[in-house]
């Protein structure tokens, strides 16, 4: 396998020499701007990430269905190793702060916003918004950029995307760095909107279930109620729903005890992600719920790193041991204490290890 890993960061580097030379003037202008930080993982307050940075490279592209115009930024070292950032939610945007998880002199590193989400036009539009959807975008985005092959990394249902684009292009793939991953079934499902995570924060899920006139017990009355309120005639209807939709899970992700980050959703963004998430969970996310019961013998190749909290109250640590079992080469890493925000300490220091790590794979 090391032989065919190496192999593969020739033929990246190859194609950086290339791709280098055709940089427009404003991406070199950037890169310059770019490097003015430090290159060394810092110490922070709630952290060691590496620095903040401003992108070399920020524009949209037009979906090649034409329904969706995506915002993408580039950051890091465009001779580097290719790395593709899947946010989560569905529905939640990618956070500035993603780039900081890679050492930008060794990886090449591409954040976008899935459809209707974050800076991504038309906002909160559900048409052609679809997983399927989804994977198409990230294969016109690899070869838009010209990566033959890149780096997934992606947490909580960016974790599911990446994985889902592993099992259909396992060819253009580098490795994979996961965290909290979400599973769409019924269990994982229950849990957030049923009778799991409701008893453990009753606090928390009585403000969730307030706007929602009628006694609520199962899953889908409360999804079939959001779905009324979220898309009600009235903007301050629906802004109410998304406030609490979007509270509900934030508690939940910084319930354990290392979570230091404040809520920041933009308003503008705050109904956008309700409706996206609200669209794809009220449908099991468009995916075939057996998808992740069956191994894929072509993953087996590809460096695979997952890395999930005793205290993740969003995503079941179970879905990590069930990764587990499925991939016995995925490198695990169960952090005790940790929660699902990706920005807690522990968490935040793992995922920077998986990817230094799987830097000197190919020989960073």
């Amino acid at each position: 396998m090391m032989m065919n890993l190496l192999k593969s960061h020739r033929a990246i580097s190859d194609f950086a020499k290339n791709y280098s030379k055709s940089l427009t003037a404003s991406v070199q202008v950037g890169l310059r701007r770019q490097a003015r930080s430090a290159c060394r993982p810092i110490r922070g307050r709630m952290h060691r990430l590496y620095p903040e940075s401003n992108p070399y490279l920020e524009e949209t592209l037009i979906t090649s269905d034409g329904q969706h115009r995506l915002w993408v930024a580039l950051y890091g070292n465009p001779r580097g190793l290719p790395v593709i950032c899947l946010h989560g939610g569905p529905g939640a945007g990618t956070s500035p702060l993603m780039h900081r998880f890679f050492d930008p002199e060794i990886y090449h590193i591409l954040c976008f916003d899935q459809r209707g989400c974050g800076n991504s036009t038309p906002s909160g539009s559900l048409k052609g918004n679809t997983t399927e959807k989804l994977l198409n975008d990230i294969d016109q985005l690899r070869v838009h950029y010209g990566f033959s092959r890149y780096v997934l990394f992606g947490g909580s249902w960016g974790a599911t995307l990446a994985l889902l684009y592993a099992y259909r292009e396992p060819e253009h793939c580098l490795g994979i760095v996961l965290r909290g991953i979400f599973l769409n079934t019924e269990c994982n499902l229950d849990w957030l909107y049923g009778d799991g995570a409701s008893s453990m924060f009753p606090a928390a899920w009585a403000d969730f279930t307030a706007p929602i006139s009628d006694s609520l017990g199962s899953m889908n009355n409360v999804l079939e109620a959001y779905a009324e309120l979220l898309h009600a005639d009235d903007e301050f209807t629906r802004l109410q729903a998304a406030r609490a939709w979007n509270l509900w899970e934030y508690r939940l992700s910084v319930a354990d005890s290392q979570a230091t980050q404040t809520r920041k959703i933009r308003p503008s963004h705050e109904l956008s992600n309700a409706q996206i998430e609200h669209h794809y969970l009220s449908q099991y996310c468009f995916i075939d719920p057996e998808t992740f019961d069956r191994p894929n013998v072509e993953l087996n190749a590809i460096p695979m790193y997952l890395l999930h909290g005793t205290n993740d109250y969003v995503c079941p640590l179970s879905n990590a041991r069930h990764m587990k079992e499925l991939f016995p080469q995925i490198k695990l890493e169960i952090l005790e204490g940790a929660g699902h925000c990706v920005f807690s300490p522990r968490m935040a220091e793992g995922l920077c290890g998986a990817t230094r790590e799987l830097a000197g794979l190919y020989g960073h």
